[in-house]
């Protein structure tokens, strides 16, 4: 290369880019899945998977729950005395620790269960982003809080 040569700068910007895109996804998961096997049970589940739904809180207030995502798709989801609230690894007794959470990008997970018609669990954060054996990453879904 010639001294002055814009080269190694274009390199290094590209490369910046390629490390950027591949973490953006591990930021910013949102969405919603159906998993076929959930790694706990609950009394209310009607079956061991269900729907898990990921994406930042736009409003709680302790009967609902609305996720909203980055192209403005809303999920909502009744709250009851039966939904499991995991602050952590922990159980928290009530919702109101996700108000702090209000409008902020993280992600947070509910997963809910066919023929159960309120959220099964709410978990204060998003899956785990793993790199996956292709374009898309693995997600790892959070255990039970205890």
């Amino acid at each position: 290369m010639e001294k002055g040569s814009t080269a190694p700068i274009i390199c290094r910007l590209i490369f910046t880019l390629t490390a950027l895109s591949a973490v953006s996804p591990a930021t910013a998961q949102q969405g919603s899945m159906h998993i076929t096997y959930a790694p706990f049970d609950l009394p209310n589940m009607t079956e061991r998977g269900g729907a898990a739904t990921f994406s930042p809180i736009d409003a709680i207030d302790g009967k609902t729950i609305q996720l909203r995502s980055d192209d403005g798709k809303t999920f909502t989801f009744t709250l009851n005395a039966k939904t499991v609230y995991c602050q952590g690894n922990k159980k928290a007794l009530n919702w109101t620790y996700l108000k702090k959470m209000i409008g902020q990008k993280t992600s947070i997970t509910v997963m809910t269960n066919d023929g159960v018609d309120y959220a099964l669990v709410v978990w204060d954060q998003g899956p785990k982003t793993t790199k996956g054996s292709g374009v898309f990453p693995n997600l790892e879904f959070l255990a039970m809080c205890k």
